[in-house]
């Protein structure tokens, strides 16, 4: 085996090119010489040129072996061997004719050196360099095509210039053995020109071979010539006719010292020069053939030299038949031994396709056109209880309940019209046993698929994926700890209520001094003081009422057909209610509340035309969600909720323990809140806001892999502003778009310079996008835009946006994340758990990742349904296929707790808090641990 053993330089190529400079100067001065200097001058300058020229080839074939193991190695060795005995014959030629520093003839020492080394050394050479894409057979077949172009051109040489000279009688024999040098030049570059295709495409080189083949062409120039001149019996152009010798020395030598080509272009010649390649020797035999009987038609009779010749070029011919019918036979055996291994391998993978359907998940139903049943996997055994015998030959809709089948009927008509067309549905089976089993059936038409031809049904069991469902909804609308209703359940009611123009009045409750009872009595005391509340709450209000936790220690209540006039009592009860003391082993703790109350009854005003003034809670957000249509029953729901909200503030301000309603002098909060818009838009054109960035920690290695981008206003007057402040008026006044494109530019171009400052890899950043953003149809051109001036790779950008994109406006949502799909960003749903996205909505969008909210996460380790609720998105992120990041990490137990259930990333103050750019920076190139 050969084995390429050079390293590769970059300063080989510049050293070859120096090298080669060299050589063509050197053939240069010796050509000069030649071709000015006088006949004595000419024949010296050529003898030691072509011995001192053949020396250096030599050393470079010998050179070039170095580099090889194996028969690469030998075949460069006798490469090396006969160039310089080539070059030895030639050069004792010359010593025929006296040449300074030289006493006598040398070349009957030399000459048959000289023809071993052309006619034994350099074929052997040739033959025995490594091709694995050109066998022995193909070899010999190329030596036989050789010496039929030698012998051809001999053969037409002979005919139309040799003939007519020869006819005097006074060449001998060795005359005819002058013709042996250019027939096994000729035969060489024929071997040759038939290897460096081959080797070219396999191997990616063969430089080395092309200069040595050029070289031999140039060696056949030559040795016509030398026969030439051996007939006409003039040698005084001797040297110019060796001039192409001293080429083709160079020649070899550039080709002996060019580097290897490790990753060159394979050559790839097309079809029709390789056929003209294979039909070169026939062409001569023709010419040949032809010249032949033109001279013996102008002639009259034959010659010997021509019979010979025509007989040696028959057996050749017989020869290259011979191995093309052997080498035929080893291909038909080739292709039938692939055949029998084709056939063996088809049928192995007939019986593994078998094997998968039979213990499929998926039951495969093909149907033909006519609704007939034609195959029926074996799993439906395993998953509905029947043996697949009972459907075969049997039309599907018979045995299937009415509604199904006519279902399944109205689907299969609609993909009837479209060749390779689906539909998905969901339908309920019956299993043997009678119990109802959900299912989702993928209807395919391969009617025109003639392996098939039919319609292929792939029905699964989803009753688990129902199940699951069912559980998410009922955890997204209620709150884990209470199992009271939370904030999304509280909206949807009161959306339907006011659907309904029934009366609804909103009460909004938050526990006074709650911080106190956790910090003084530990989180676990303050959650079983939140349970009682909510135990009391219920019992306060009537069965078709609602009682809902907001979150921390605020909750609503919802009354259904009450005005101030019902609602005020429920207040008061409640307070009344909430000043007994709850008792935590021997101690008596005491609760009060703040309520605030908003109605659409005629004791409060008229709430649609109150605008948003809610009050800045403790947390802050990651993104904001904006609000529907402005008259909209959740619009106006959700209304109600803030100005209960409001209300709520104000009788917290009076000192806590009373119930306020919403009035109209609440509205002076507006005032505020229209300076602060101005200040936002000001503080938007002049370049006012910053970027904080909080890490991504991968779980699994305890490294920062990324950033979210986090936006902040430091207010030249009011300090940091919230972002729950300027976030939902960005939304309400439509700056989100501008704010949100700069906050996309800016973080990928941190990110970009932090990547050049490291390793040249930035790292993932999460960017927040609205729902109004994705009102606008540019948003994909946006996004492009923006990875083109920053430089950002798509794939180290992630969009992070909430559930509702997924329930508003589905289909044109649906457009504008498949765009941004295809530029191969990645796709986040954000506080995933607060709202409600069904299963077919996740599997239906390309969402890769799935970030469980603050709220799952901060009672981990401590309430056991919360534990499982956050396993349950972990278990369906692993199931769709998506990553899962953890926000709102503060203690070790909870970092412990995701690792266990194998969520993949997690953010929170535990690792760090948002940070400007430059400590974020540090974090990245340095390195943080968790």
């Amino acid at each position: 085996m050969a084995v390429d053993t050079t390293a590769p330089s970059p300063r080989v190529a510049s050293r070859w090119a120096r090298n080669s400079v060299a050589v063509g100067a050197v053939l240069a001065i010796l050509i000069a010489l030649v071709a000015t200097g006088g006949p004595a001058t000419a024949r010296v300058v050529t003898a030691w040129g072509l011995l001192g020229m053949s020396t250096a080839a030599a050393a470079g074939c010998l050179w070039r072996s170095r580099g090889f193991t194996g028969r690469a190695r030998w075949g460069w060795a006798l490469l090396a061997a006969g160039v310089f005995l080539w070059g030895l014959g030639q050069f004792g030629w010359f010593t025929r004719w006296p040449l300074p520093g030289v006493s006598g003839d040398l070349f009957p020492l030399l000459g048959p050196a000289g023809l071993i080394g052309l006619t034994v050394l350099i074929p052997a050479g040739v033959l025995t360099l490594p091709s694995a894409s050109q066998p022995l057979v193909n070899r010999l077949r190329s030596v036989l095509d050789g010496l039929l172009i030698a012998a051809s051109l001999v053969l037409v040489a002979w005919i139309f210039v040799m003939d007519p000279r020869l006819r005097d009688g006074t060449h001998d024999a060795g005359f005819y053995f002058t013709l042996v040098f250019p027939l096994t030049d000729i035969v060489l570059a024929t071997i040759l020109a038939y290897m460096l295709p081959r080797q070219r495409r396999h191997h990616g080189c063969g430089a080395d071979l092309a200069f040595f083949g050029t070289g031999m062409v140039a060696f056949a120039v030559t040795d016509i010539g030398h026969v030439y001149l051996e007939l006409i019996g003039d040698f005084s152009t001797a040297p110019l006719v060796h001039l192409p010798s001293l080429a083709a020395y160079g020649l070899i030598l550039m080709g002996a010292l060019r580097p290897r080509e490790r990753d060159a272009r394979p050559l790839d010649l097309p079809p029709g020069i390789w056929h003209t390649a294979v039909l070169v020797p026939y062409i001569a035999v023709l010419a040949a053939l032809g010249s032949s009987v033109m001279f013996h038609v102008q002639t009259g009779h034959s010659h010997p030299f021509i019979n010979y010749t025509r007989s040696f070029l028959i057996l050749l011919i017989v020869g290259r038949q011979l191995l093309t019918q052997l080498e035929n036979r080893g291909l038909t055996r080739t292709l039938e031994s692939r055949v029998a291994e084709r056939t063996v391998e088809l049928h192995g993978r007939e019986q593994w396709f078998e094997a998968l359907i039979r213990h499929s998940s998926d039951v495969v139903t093909v149907i033909d056109a006519d609704g007939v049943i034609r195959y029926q996997s074996e799993s439906v055994r395993r998953v509905f209880g029947y043996p697949p015998e009972a459907f075969v030959g049997h039309r599907y809709t018979d045995l299937v309940d009415a509604e199904v089948a006519h279902r399944l009927a109205q689907a299969m008509r609609q993909v009837a019209a479209r060749p390779f067309a689906d539909v998905t549905l969901e339908v309920v089976h019956t299993h043997v046993n009678g119990s109802e089993r959900p299912s989702e059936v993928i209807i395919t038409n391969l009617v025109d698929d003639p392996h098939v031809a039919g319609f292929v049904l792939n029905t699964r069991d989803i009753s688990e994926r129902m199940e699951l469902q069912e559980q998410l909804m009922h955890e997204a609308y209620h709150d884990s700890l209470t199992r009271l209703g939370n904030r999304a359940l509280f909206r949807e009611r009161a959306a339907t209520a006011l659907r309904a123009d029934g009366s609804v009045t909103v009460l909004h409750l938050d526990l006074d001094g709650f911080k106190r009872i956790n910090d003084s009595l530990g989180h676990l005391a303050g959650d079983q003081l939140l349970v009682q509340v909510a135990d009391r709450l219920r019992g306060c209000v009537r069965d078709g009422d609602l009682v809902a936790r907001f979150g921390a220690d605020e909750f609503g209540v919802l009354l259904l057909g009450e005005d101030e006039t019902g609602a005020e009592p429920v207040a008061r009860r409640i307070l009344d209610d909430l000043d007994a003391p709850v008792m935590f082993g021997e101690r008596q703790i005491h609760v009060r509340a703040s309520i605030g109350l908003a109605g659409t009854g005629s004791a409060f005003p008229d709430t649609s035309a109150i605008p948003d003034t809610s009050a800045i809670p403790a947390t802050e957000p990651d993104s904001a969600e904006p609000n529907g249509a402005e008259d909209s029953p959740g619009d106006r729901a959700e209304q109600l909720m803030r100005n209960a909200d409001l209300a709520m503030h104000h009788a917290k301000a009076t000192g806590g323990g009373v119930f306020s309603g919403y009035h109209p002098r609440l509205r002076e909060g507006l005032v505020d809140r229209l300076e602060l818009e101005s200040d936002l838009r000001t503080a938007l054109e002049n370049g006012d806001l910053r970027l904080h960035y909080q890490p991504t920690v991968d779980l699994s290695t305890s490294e920062v892999i990324g950033f979210e981008a986090l936006a902040r206003w430091p207010h030249p007057t009011r300090g940091m502003i919230n972002p729950l402040d300027f976030i939902p008026i960005a939304e309400a006044t439509g700056l989100i778009v501008p704010l949100g494109r700069w906050v996309l530019h800016e973080a990928c171009r941190q990110a970009v310079e932090w990547g050049v400052a490291g390793d040249g890899h930035p790292p993932k950043m999460s960017v927040n996008v609205s729902v109004r953003q994705f009102d606008r149809a540019d948003l994909s051109e946006m996004v492009t835009q923006v990875l083109t001036e920053t430089g950002m790779p798509a794939d180290r950008l992630c969009l992070e946006m909430t559930e509702s994109v997924l329930m508003t406006d589905t289909d044109a949502n649906l457009e504008q994340l498949l765009r941004l799909k295809a530029l191969g960003l990645t796709l986040a749903i954000d506080d995933f758990g607060t709202g409600y996205s069904s299963l077919a909505y996740l599997r239906r969008f390309p969402v890769d990742t799935l970030k469980i909210d603050r709220s799952f996460v901060e009672r981990l380790g401590i309430i056991a349904d919360d534990t499982a609720l956050t396993d349950t998105i972990v278990r369906l992120g692993k199931s769709l296929g998506m990553a899962t990041v953890a926000e709102g990490i503060e203690e070790f137990g909870q970092l412990a707790a995701l690792r266990e259930m194998g969520c993949g990333f997690a953010q929170g103050y535990y690792f760090s808090r948002p940070v400007p750019a430059a400590e974020a920076g540090r974090l990245f190139l340095e390195g943080a641990n968790a």
